[in-house]
């Protein structure tokens, strides 16, 4: 018969008659990566974005240069899903100058997503994707208390190897990128020895809780295991602009939250929102809904319509306020081309030139021409796309809004034009 030994510390009798933990009976092969990996495989996505470039063609002669032609190029890049809702975060770099962009979910389907909104400065953007159901997501850490040496797991599609895993420690913090100028590209980085190879970029890192504490961005070229991803907290600032309704959704609701965060170790991160403002705002609810974080709060607000009018925000000291809902304030530049010129117009992105099939990227696309106006007079028709205004180049509405205060109250403006693929020259004469 198998015999316990009494030992005078009574709390320590349980541990003395339980069976040994051997090699054979622990699954050395379950470890913290893998059990990361398996909690966030279905919330990291794949990302392939097709562009035009300028190409040239070789020449039959090797003297001959050949002709420039624009031809698409792919590109390939790693997201995670921060919001059920279809919400997914990538680097600005991965969709720059997107025509399509397409998102691999961890299942195998392939989705179309839209770009919501992109900082070239912090290189982040926000891309939503729509699906029938909600999506897995990935729980956003805090980088306010990483330590050097501490294990971290990047997860992406290098060089399109799809949901490609590495491990490696938080190598140095507070890092900045700099171009052979010493400037400042990106500032306050994660550096990391997991291998990042191009199509990380975007993609979480991981720490040992499957939390993301950055986002990868780059590499050094010139070496080996030396990566940088921006920090989630960067990321979290953000969430007021990338995601404000005033852009996205064009609606205003003139409100503004912020994040209050507290970290206990090892890895718990409690998260409030706050109504700015507003002395003890803290957000008990949105329209009746309790914000988990940042991103939840204003998934919220996405959702309003405009036929909602007002969005009601209970505060955790039980009183509440109410906003209205209104259409986001039209650009300077577009009411006066309204006023002044008789058209509507919107700003070409590559996206919208998918859309149109148009093969230009830049310049200022006329959706609708008043009848009997100048410009209607002048010949222009919906589907023209603005480049020049008297010997000036447009391409974006701020030089439009810089050009429109200049230009005669009578007399003949020149304008230049796209028309399918043709350039075309008119005169507007002004009134």
């Amino acid at each position: 018969m198998r015999r316990c030994l009494l030992v005078p510390l009574l709390l320590l009798a349980p541990a003395a008659c339980a069976a040994p933990t051997t090699l054979e009976s622990a699954n050395l092969r379950r470890t913290v990566t893998v059990q990361v990996v398996r909690k966030t495989k279905d919330a990291v996505v794949n990302i392939s974005a097709t562009r035009i470039v300028a190409r040239r063609m070789a020449g039959p002669f090797w003297f001959d240069m050949g002709d420039v032609v624009r031809v698409p190029a792919n590109s390939l890049g790693s997201g995670f899903v921060i919001h059920r809702d279809g919400y997914v975060v990538t680097n600005h770099h991965v969709v720059d100058r997107a025509r399509q962009i397409n998102v691999e979910l961890g299942d195998g389907r392939k989705l179309s997503a839209q770009l919501i909104s992109s900082d070239p400065e912090a290189d982040l953007a926000i891309l939503k994707i729509a699906d029938a159901k909600p999506l897995p997501t990935v729980e956003l850490g805090d980088s306010s208390d990483l330590m050097i040496g501490e294990p971290v797991i990047a997860v992406g599609n290098p060089m399109g190897y799809s949901h490609s895993v590495s491990t490696g420690i938080v190598s140095a913090i507070h890092r900045d990128l700099k171009d052979e100028r010493e400037r400042v590209l990106l500032s306050d980085l994660v550096q990391t020895d997991a291998a990042i190879n191009p199509g990380n970029s975007g993609g979480p890192l991981l720490n040992a809780y499957g939390q993301v504490i950055g986002i990868n961005t780059a590499i050094r070229g010139d070496a080996q295991n030396i990566g940088f991803a921006i920090q989630v907290n960067k990321l979290r600032g953000l969430i007021p602009e990338l995601m404000s309704p005033s852009h996205v959704s064009k609606l205003e609701i003139p409100l503004k939250l912020s994040e209050s965060r507290k970290v206990e170790e090892p890895a718990t991160v409690s998260a409030t929102c706050v109504l700015e403002g507003v002395r003890g705002g803290t957000v008990e609810s949105i329209d009746g809904q309790k914000p988990a974080n940042i991103v939840d709060a204003y998934a919220i607000l996405l959702r309003a319509q405009p036929a909602q009018k007002q969005v009601t925000v209970k505060l955790a000291d039980g009183s509440q306020r109410t906003f209205d809902i209104r259409a986001a304030a039209v650009p300077g530049a577009v009411s006066q081309a309204r006023a002044k010129l008789g058209i509507t117009i919107e700003q070409l992105t590559p996206m919208l030139a998918e859309k149109h099939r148009l093969g230009v990227e830049d310049g200022l696309l006329i959706t609708e021409v008043a009848r009997g106006s100048i410009a209607a007079k002048a010949g222009l028709e919906p589907g023209d796309i603005i480049v020049q205004l008297g010997r000036y180049r447009v391409s974006t509405l701020e030089d439009l809004g810089r050009l429109l205060p200049l230009l005669p109250a009578n007399g003949r403006v020149r304008v230049g034009i796209i028309r399918g693929d043709q350039m075309a020259f008119g005169m507007i004469e002004m009134k």
